[in-house]
């Protein structure tokens, strides 16, 4: 992913720390730094397709498939 389309998503999703990082996708601190100081510098951060779909979702405000009632 661009560093500029990690920020922006940081931004839209009020995400100011690797903390903040950490906590909306439910990764690694240490993972959550890298990723904040590499998109810092401008450079590319590492993010697999199931963490940017977890990050749409985040930013779309959607709880996880287990927290919806279903009426099963």
């Amino acid at each position: 992913m661009e560093a500029r389309d990690f920020l922006r998503w940081m931004q839209a999703v009020n995400a100011r720390f690797a903390a903040d990082i950490s906590e909306r996708l439910d990764i690694n601190r240490n993972t959550a730094q890298q990723w904040l100081a590499l998109a810092k510098e401008g450079k590319d951060v590492p993010v697999k397709r199931t963490i940017a779909l977890a990050m749409s979702a985040v930013a779309q405000g959607l709880k996880a498939w287990d927290e919806y009632d279903r009426g099963e």
